[in-house]
């Protein structure tokens, strides 16, 4: 019943971000337009032209599908709210985020259910998606705890517990 009540705030949250949507997406899209002029300014003034270094925070990981490391805020939030809302065009994709430790237990089960909360560009916002972590690498002490800042990667799936269907990032790795 509490996983019910958790997953439906998420839902709520979700409507939160349409109202949210309209001045971030201004704001961001004036933002990202001014770090590529910057970047590109920055590129031309380098002493060989050619050579022209990444960020390495620009970087997407490689070993992914969906890196929503390399994004900004606005579009982090935007494209987890994409996967909430439709799933199963995710199904089976490799995905990497960062964000904040929520942990929720069910008192009937006793099974304890991880998630990674990531906010909007403003803080007033939050999506997230619960994870599991590769049982052949990881142990329960490895779970990080509430709060903690983590990045994780893994293979976006649902599942199903009863009569309702869940998301989650299956067998995932994490860093702190």
């Amino acid at each position: 019943m509490k996983k019910k009540i958790v997953l439906l705030g998420i839902m709520l949250q979700a409507l939160c971000f349409m109202a949210c949507a309209s001045t971030d997406d201004a704001k961001g899209t004036s933002e990202d337009a001014s770090v590529v002029e910057n970047s590109q300014v920055e590129e031309e003034t380098v002493d060989e032209p050619d050579i022209v270094e990444e960020s390495d925070a620009l970087k997407a990981d490689p070993s992914v599908d969906i890196d929503l490391t390399v994004l900004s805020p606005t579009f982090v939030y935007s494209e987890v709210y994409n996967m909430v809302m439709e799933p199963e065009v995710y199904i089976g994709e490799k995905v990497k985020m960062e964000g904040t430790c929520s942990i929720y237990k069910d008192e009937n089960t006793g099974k304890v259910y991880y998630a990674c909360l990531i906010k909007d560009a403003t803080q007033c916002c939050a999506q997230g998606l619960e994870f599991t972590l590769d049982e052949e690498k990881y142990t329960k002490e490895d779970y990080p705890k509430e709060g903690d800042f983590i990045t994780i990667s893994g293979t976006f799936d649902t599942y199903s517990e009863g009569a309702n269907k869940y998301l989650t990032v299956r067998d995932s790795d994490i860093n702190y």
